[in-house]
């Protein structure tokens, strides 16, 4: 174990361990291709059904945005004020007491002699003006002096209550600030625990909040949630990927059409990496397009027992139908339809060309020979060397000049389904480039009744076969390869001990 461990903590090994789940997926898509039974049962279609629902439950989901960032709907509003902490009631203000200094009591003049009663004389009235003046009639003038140091003595009288109050004052103001403070801490607390139940990334409620329409998708999700509905997408895009690489593998006959389920298996690899590209709505819409085409062009003739270009238009026009729904339902923008579109305009001209697999006819067995017996489908064949056995070499088919030459194969279909094939022959001279088509067999009893395990079986008939290179394909009528087997037929019979005698079952 501390070898593991040290060799863990090598740099190269690290960076390697990122790839690691995706090379272990692709192993076991690989060995599911050679291993996986040709037959695909109802329980299949049924899981794979549920996780096209699934992925398009979660696009749905992710569609979801403020289509007011302005405004509040009433119970995003109301689900605010449920969470909010209720005020509580304030304690009254204490009563600020400011001390100043006492005023004189008022003094009641005394009432004149009636003698002097008449009119106060001037020197009387200068007296009383002048708080320093002598009895007697002293008639001296106020001094500015003297009224400034009694000035200053009430100010200090009064300096002592200023002060006092100020100090109170400044109690009450921090208490409040204090206070202020724990309010808006609590509302913040409050507003996060929102986000994190109802999904809301803000619910503080703005005074000029705008009430508009409550629609289910008008909202924010959470970045919780967000990672949630992306890490569920991935596995359901995942597991669709899985199934219709394997599906599509095994029904791919030409280099055309195995490009196309390199792409997917591509994509199988990639979906590893892509959780976060999942959580933008368009991303998503563009893959559950895709392989919302490709999931119902291989279900939906298990359904109507019939393949053909009009089903695989209706295929691609329905999953394109569906994600024009979830731009309807979101209000996204049109924009977003622009990947999907190309993707289904894309894969209708793949199909018109052939290069998209004929699902769900797969190729059983195939085989070139010689003295072909119809009953129990048995011929003779070269037996294999070595590097034929292992595919470094194609096969080889001994003959006699005047012998008939024979192509047989076996197709699976579902039950109840019904296609017809054909076989093209292509053949290659010496002093051939390229391979050219010479013949397409094709008639009435080559036509497929789905249902048997082991598959449909038929065969083509070849007289006067010069030696050279074949290639015989076997395909849906006026459509893509199923399979193909390239051989070359050589002049002069083997022996018997040449010969080995194959059955298709």
């Amino acid at each position: 174990m501390q070898f593991v461990d040290n060799l863990r903590q090598k740099p190269f090994i690290q960076k390697a361990e990122k790839f690691f789940p995706a090379i272990a997926f692709l192993g076991g898509f690989f060995w599911d291709s050679v291993t996986l039974g040709q037959m695909v049962e109802n329980s299949d279609l049924i899981f794979l059904l549920a996780y096209y629902s699934g992925a398009l439950i979660l696009v749905i989901l992710l569609s979801a945005h403020m289509e007011h960032p302005e405004g509040w709907t009433k119970d995003r509003i109301m689900a605010a004020r449920a969470a909010a902490p209720r005020p509580q009631a304030k304690a009254p203000a204490p009563a600020v007491q400011v001390k100043t200094a006492p005023r004189p009591a008022p003094v009641s003049p005394k009432p004149a002699p009636a003698a002097v009663a008449k009119a106060p004389s001037r020197m009387g009235l200068v007296s009383r003006l002048n708080p320093f003046a002598k009895k007697g009639g002293d008639s001296r003038p106020i001094i500015p002096g003297q009224v400034k140091s009694a000035v200053s003595k009430v100010s200090n009288l009064a300096k002592p209550a200023t002060g006092i109050a100020s100090e109170k004052l400044k109690t009450v103001t921090d208490a409040a600030s204090e206070k202020l403070k724990t309010a808006s801490s609590q509302a913040k607390n409050v507003a996060q625990k929102i986000a994190n139940d109802v999904g809301y990334e803000s619910t503080a409620i703005p005074e000029n909040a705008i009430v508009v329409e409550h629609r289910f998708l008008d909202r924010e999700w959470s970045e919780t949630w967000k990672n949630r509905f992306s890490w569920a997408v991935q596995f359901c895009f995942g597991s669709l990927f899985s199934a219709l690489v394997v599906c599509y593998f095994k029904s791919s006959g030409s280099i055309a059409s195995l490009i196309l389920v390199i792409l997917l298996a591509v994509l199988l690899v990639g979906n590893e990496f892509l959780q976060k590209k999942y959580e933008s709505f368009g991303v998503s819409l563009a893959f559950l397009c895709l392989l919302g085409t490709m999931f119902l062009n291989f279900t939906i003739p298990y359904l109507v027992h019939r393949i053909g270009l009009v089903l695989f238009v209706c295929s691609t026009l329905l999953s394109l139908g569906i994600c024009v729904f979830i731009q309807k339902v979101s209000r996204r923008s049109k924009k977003v339809l622009i990947a999907p579109i190309a993707i289904s305009a894309a894969l209708i001209t793949a199909y018109v060309m052939n290069w998209v697999p004929p699902v769900p006819l797969v190729l059983k067995q195939q085989v070139a020979c010689i003295n072909f017996d119809k009953t129990d489908y048995s011929c003779d064949v070269d037996a294999p060397s070595f590097l034929q056995k292992i595919g470094l070499k194609s096969s080889s088919v001994h003959r006699d000049a005047d012998m008939p030459l024979y192509y047989l194969s076996s197709v699976y279909a579902p039950a109840d389904l019904k296609a017809e094939i054909e076989y093209r022959w292509y053949y290659k001279g010496p002093n051939d480039a390229t391979y050219k088509l010479t013949d397409r067999v094709s008639s009435g009893r080559m036509r497929i009744n789905g249902g048997r395990e082991m598959g449909y079986r038929s065969y083509s008939k070849k007289t006067n076969a010069p030696a050279g290179k074949y290639r015989v394909e076997t395909a849906f009528k006026d459509g893509a390869v199923i399979g193909a087997l390239a051989f070359e037929v050589e002049e002069g019979a083997r022996d018997s001990s040449g010969y080995v005698r194959a059955h298709l079952e």
